[in-house]
């Protein structure tokens, strides 16, 4: 089947400029397939990545926005850049993850 290359998007009205699915959290979070940018406003909590499995090419971009601790996890198993998970402990932090199919790898 075909592979997605990235989340929709769809250009702003009346502009050249592109929007991307955005979400905000401040607690345990699972990624959705549709994300593309969360948002952690504020707390220490997991964002648990989706199957990288059928994703290849599929990115998400996790930003620490607020004073906690935001721990990425891939799914079960999986890993990113070989590791169970992935800290963003400064604030403004973050980290863009992109599916080779079987794990995730920073970007």
């Amino acid at each position: 089947g075909e592979q997605m290359s990235g989340p929709a998007w769809t250009p702003a009205s009346g502009s050249a400029s592109t929007t991307l699915p955005f979400t905000s959290k401040t607690s345990t979070y699972t990624v959705d397939n549709e994300d593309c940018i969360v948002n952690c406003t504020s707390g220490t909590f997991t964002v648990t990545l989706p199957t990288a499995v059928g994703l290849t090419g599929q990115y998400f971009v996790v930003k620490n926005s607020g004073t906690g601790v935001i721990t990425i996890d891939g799914d079960g198993a999986e890993t990113i850049d070989g590791a169970a998970n992935k800290i963003l402990a400064v604030q403004y932090e973050s980290m863009t993850v992109i599916s080779n199919g079987a794990n995730w790898i920073i970007v």
